[in-house]
């Protein structure tokens, strides 16, 4: 009479050492090995300089908005609202603030990407714990006290004619603008020719170029061209490139695009 039991305790016996050992089997067979572990860190630490250049983009696209005002809200008048096409000045005392003005008496500046601008609800580098290294050709910083444009402080005009190239070499990459990288090496480890702004390309690595930051503002300004073009052509105002006097500074970006 008790033998189906003894059979029914012997089954779940089986049981239950069948499924840890097909679990186990499992377990070894789902783990990632070291070399997919090291391949999906890369891969993040692509994504974080992708989504850090394009947070870069989006910031010089987006210049005339970002700086209508000033940090207490009130108007610009039209004369001192910037161009777009500037990029941030690098963080130089490791405070996750850009230090500006920047890039006085050389043709790039290096140090960290900031972090933030926190007056201007601006956010470059996306993580809070990975520093991104980062140059960038003095000409296009937002504030450079060697281009003493009253009161701007900044290279102007600044589009596809002006300053018209990348000052930057990477490895065999060069008109470039701006760049940033991660490592354990910083901007001097890499630097080749300070002196032609030449340096070797890190492994881990984002560009922005001349042609790339062009090709972005006029998406911009295509976007806007029929309005901009039908606005008053002697308007102190960033697409007729006036200065605080109200005088006209070089070629602008309405002889550039408008019939």
């Amino acid at each position: 009479m008790n033998q189906p039991i003894k059979q029914q305790g012997f089954s779940l016996v089986y049981l239950i050492i069948v499924l840890g050992f097909s679990g186990a089997l499992g377990i070894a067979f789902f783990k990632p090995s070291p070399q997919a572990l090291k391949s999906n860190l890369q891969q993040k630490q692509l994504d974080l300089l992708a989504q850090a250049k394009q947070n870069l983009l989006m910031y010089t696209i987006n210049i005339p908005e970002i700086y209508a005002t000033n940090t207490s809200s009130a108007y610009y008048l039209n004369n001192r609202v910037p161009s777009p096409g500037y990029l941030p000045c690098p963080d130089t005392d490791n405070d996750g603030a850009m230090d500006t003005p920047c890039g006085q008496g050389t043709d790039f500046i290096g140090g960290l990407l900031p972090l933030e601008i926190n007056s201007r609800n601006i956010r470059f580098n996306p993580s809070n714990t990975t520093s991104i290294h980062y140059v960038v050709d003095s000409r296009y910083v937002i504030q450079n006290s060697d281009f003493n444009n009253p009161p701007t402080q900044r290279f102007a005009p600044l589009n596809n004619t002006a300053p018209g190239n990348g000052f930057l070499t990477l490895g065999s990459q060069d008109d470039v603008i701006a760049f940033i990288f991660l490592g354990t090496e910083n901007v001097t480890d890499i630097t080749l020719d300070a002196s032609t702004g030449t340096f070797r390309r890190p492994t881990f690595v984002a560009s922005i170029t001349h042609a790339e930051w062009h090709n972005t503002l006029l998406q911009r300004i295509t976007a806007q061209q029929a309005k901009l073009c039908l606005s008053i052509a002697g308007q102190p105002h960033w697409f007729n490139d006036y200065d605080s006097t109200s005088n006209p500074v070089g070629a602008n970006w309405r002889s550039l695009t408008c019939p």
